[in-house]
């Protein structure tokens, strides 16, 4: 069906209507000849602009097909990027699209769904809770309505999951860069430490090696003043055994009598005062007295050199040789075992039924004693409780005399049933001990005939 103009001839309807009446009232009646006579006025003709063209439309019955949205066409990769005209009479008709390839954006989800699993169809389950609705709905709020929209938040999330895995990748870097400076710092410390331990060894190996050196050299320094000692004239030299003679040999050295055997002795350092012995230990060894310079050799070895093991020597109170109530020596107590260590040896009641007696000789006459006491105690100027035993040596009655005794031997952690009288004379032996400080042990012993 074309389009077609019409031209229309518009009449003004009172003319009409006018010329209708002429006609009609001249057939009723003659007068109206006259009329009849002249023409009508020819109708004038107008001219109207024709209305824009209509389209009509047929109405049918049978079913049209609605016409097929194209979809945009999709341009690949390497496309030219000029539009394609639809005017052209080529796109008239359908150009076959091609099949819709399934993206990224199809089968990845957002994030929210990953973590939280699939969100089921409303339809799904009818008996869910208003809060799991609410929280299917939040979670379709929260995906994309595009699809390349939810496939750039995708992305946008995939790069922000880079981003903290370099993040972690670099605090771990960070975290092992750390460990490895305080190994290295803890290595350092120990490797200090070894060193400083290597050194301590070192240095206490040749402390410990400088004292027992010392130790030996005045242990050699003894046993070659004890060879000066001389065999006792009152003995016979191949046997032992005293001779007829009851009377001890002595030698004058400047002025002053000295036993025989110990002559050379003397000779050597004239403040060597008599040799002690207890059988069967250590201690045997030369004693010193210096009544003005008390503790002389307390680090002097028997020549007056140096030595930290120092030399036996009686208590300026006390005179060896005068015989009084009570004489005190006293000596160090080496680690060693040298000196006198053995007398704590006398804790033992077994050492001490071994050991009851000793001897002490002096450059006058020789001494034999018998143990009564031995214990415990220390040096405590300010406590008069303390027994006071370095302060006794003469007894100014029987009963002082008898007091000192009897503390001694009740000090003594073991029974001893030996004991002394007033008028007998004593011999206190004195070392350190470390049970306390200022501790000390002392063994009192009786001379016997």
């Amino acid at each position: 069906m074309g389009n077609e103009e019409v031209l229309v001839v518009a009449y003004n309807p009172e003319e009409i209507e006018e010329i209708l009446k002429r006609y009609s009232s001249g057939s009723s009646s003659s007068g109206s000849s006259d009329e009849f006579k002249t023409s009508p006025e020819p109708p004038v003709k107008e001219t109207v602009k024709p209305e824009p063209p209509v389209r009509k439309t047929v109405e049918r019955w049978e079913a049209v097909e609605e016409p097929v949205k194209k979809e945009p066409k999709i341009r690949l990769k390497g496309s030219s990027n000029q539009k394609p005209d639809y005017s052209d009479p080529l796109f008239d008709e359908d150009i076959p699209v091609a099949p819709r390839r399934e993206t990224i954006s199809d089968t990845l989800k957002p994030e929210s769904v990953l973590r939280r699993g699939s969100v089921p169809d409303k339809t799904q389950t009818a008996g869910t809770s208003s809060v799991s609705l609410q929280s299917k709905d939040k979670l379709k709020s929260d995906r994309p309505a595009d699809k390349y929209e939810q496939a750039e938040e995708i992305d946008r999330r995939i790069s922000r999951a880079e981003i903290m895995k370099k993040k972690d990748s670099a605090s771990a870097q960070k975290a092992a860069a750390e460990r490895q400076k305080k190994r290295r710092r803890k290595t350092i410390i120990l490797n200090t430490l070894l060193v400083i331990f290597i050194l301590i060894f070192l240095g206490s190996g040749t402390y410990l090696g400088l004292y027992f050196y010392k130790i030996k050299t005045a242990e050699n320094t003894f046993d070659d003043v004890k060879k000066l000692i001389k065999e006792d004239s009152s003995k016979n030299p191949e046997t032992g055994e005293k001779t007829d003679t009851d009377y001890t040999s002595y030698e004058t050295i400047e002025g002053k009598l000295v036993q025989a055997k110990y002559a050379d002795v003397y000779e050597r350092n004239p403040e060597f005062i008599g040799w002690l012995t207890i059988p069967d230990t250590n201690v045997d060894y030369p004693v010193m007295y210096t009544p003005k310079e008390e503790q002389k050799y307390l680090h002097l070895d028997f020549d007056g050199e140096y030595s930290s093991s120092g030399t036996l020597f009686a208590a300026a109170g006390a005179n060896p040789v005068k015989n009084k109530d009570n004489t005190i020596i006293y000596g160090h107590n080496m680690k060693a075992g040298t000196m006198f260590h053995t007398l704590l040896d006398y804790e033992k009641e077994d050492f001490y039924a071994a050991h009851k007696t000793f001897t002490f000789n002096t450059i006058y006459e020789d001494g034999n004693y018998e143990v009564i006491a031995a214990f415990r105690t220390k040096i405590d100027e300010n406590d008069d409780n303390t027994f006071k035993y370095y302060e006794f040596f003469t007894a100014d009655s029987e009963a002082e005399f008898n007091a000192y005794v009897e503390k001694a031997k009740s000090l003594t952690p073991y029974n001893i049933t030996e004991t002394a009288t007033y008028g007998d004379a004593l011999l206190t032996l004195s070392t350190c001990a470390y049970h306390t400080n200022e501790g000390r042990y002392v063994v009192v012993a009786k001379k016997v005939k």
